[in-house]
């Protein structure tokens, strides 16, 4: 079985880059890259793919040389060595093969309420404008257009203005009050950054986002609209978030702002991050998060077994996006994303339209959510 590992770091400009697993902390949004192994330990394949960084060069194929065990030398070009990276730990992405539980009809009868339909216009609605940069006109027009249709549906919404480097952004917070009593409520969590970028382009450039990440804040939309029809023992919230492609901002900024009894309130964190991008034969998704979100990765891999027929990988090691805020401060969240999401490399540029996606696949992913989302509302 071939093992996949990824990993981030802080440089590209170094020819050879070692990793060593024993010691390393990741970084802030950076280059993501992929690497292949044998079941002998032998490389099969290393590329940068989902570039962070502006310099990250999509699709490279790099020379990969196991140095001892725990050490490998990666050259990316011709000159040799001219300076060290950070090292860092590999991070092993496994398929989880989980047992599918008894379906719930309630489940599939709210299962069933998912639109293609509706999630095709939102995915249109939200890559309307040009650009959707944190600090711009776009981003504020789609806060705009989300903000009504959340309001229409019942929910209380709220802008939280945010700072992104010298300028104000905005997170749209949606909150659905449960049935449950008030000092006994829970409250989950369903987020996404609705900002685009073109790191290829810069700021004049065309970002129309539609993976990265229309495709998500359309997922928090339609999740939203399904569950609204419906009550719940604890409270919903669903959150958009400015600033992401600038260094995680609106996610940072909002979980320093819990005070930690509503901090303790958080069931649960499902973000999602690139869910239509079909990079793979068969439809599959990533589970990314750490030990503590370890019952909701499991929560969601039940829910795909049981209702879907996604190829599930799973990876202890988040990075590069909302959940990680609120890892770090001890909350169970996981990023739900398309498999293999670094072999799309349109992302952060004119390329990333509406014609690359595959909503099927969306559908597939936020009908895996649903499910297990659910299951956290009724908890």
């Amino acid at each position: 079985m071939t093992r996949r590992y990824r990993h981030s770091f802080e440089e590209d400009h170094d020819d050879v880059m070692v990793y060593r697993p024993e010691s390393f902390e990741f970084p802030p949004a950076r280059g993501r890259r992929e690497l292949e192994v044998d079941p002998d330990g032998s490389i099969r394949e290393f590329r940068i793919g989902r570039g962070d960084a502006p310099e990250a060069v999509a699709g490279t194929r790099l020379e990969v040389a196991v140095l001892d065990q725990d050490v490998l030398e990666v050259r990316t070009g011709p000159h040799g060595c001219r300076g060290a990276h950070p090292a860092a730990r590999l991070a092993v992405i496994e398929r989880l093969d989980v047992a599918a539980a008894r379906r719930d009809p309630a489940i599939e009868a709210l299962l069933a309420e998912l639109s293609g339909d509706e999630y095709r216009a939102l995915l249109t609605e939200i890559t309307t404008p040009r650009s959707r940069h944190s600090l711009g006109a776009g981003f504020r027009a789609a806060v705009a257009t989300a903000a009504g249709r959340l309001d229409a549906l019942g929910y209380t919404v709220a802008r939280a203005p945010i700072a992104v480097g010298t300028g104000t952004s905005t997170n749209l917070i949606a909150d659905r009050a449960g049935t449950g009593p008030v000092g006994d409520r829970g409250v989950v969590l369903v987020t996404a950054h609705l900002d685009s970028v073109n790191h290829e382009d810069g700021l004049d450039g065309a970002a129309p986002g539609a993976d990265d990440n229309a495709s998500g804040s359309a997922g928090v939309l339609e999740m939203g609209r399904v569950l609204s029809g419906r009550t719940w023992r604890n409270d919903l919230r669903l959150i958009l978030f400015g600033g992401e492609e600038q260094g995680l901002f609106g996610s940072r900024e909002y979980v320093a702002g819990l005070d930690a009894a509503e901090r303790s309130r958080i069931r649960a964190v499902v973000n999602m991050d690139m869910i239509a991008r079909r990079n793979t034969p068969s439809a599959g998704v990533l589970l990314e998060g750490a030990s503590v979100s370890q019952a909701l990765i499991d929560a969601l891999a039940t829910a795909a077994a049981t209702y879907t027929g996604l190829t599930v990988t799973s990876s202890l090691n988040p990075f590069a996006s909302d959940h990680v805020p609120f890892i770090e401060a001890g909350v169970p969240a996981v990023l739900t994303i398309e498999a293999d999401d670094s072999a799309n490399t349109d992302v952060h540029s004119a390329r990333d339209t509406l014609a690359t996606l595959d909503a099927d696949l969306a559908l597939e992913i936020l009908r895996m959510n649903v499910a297990a989302i659910a299951g956290e509302l009724d908890r």
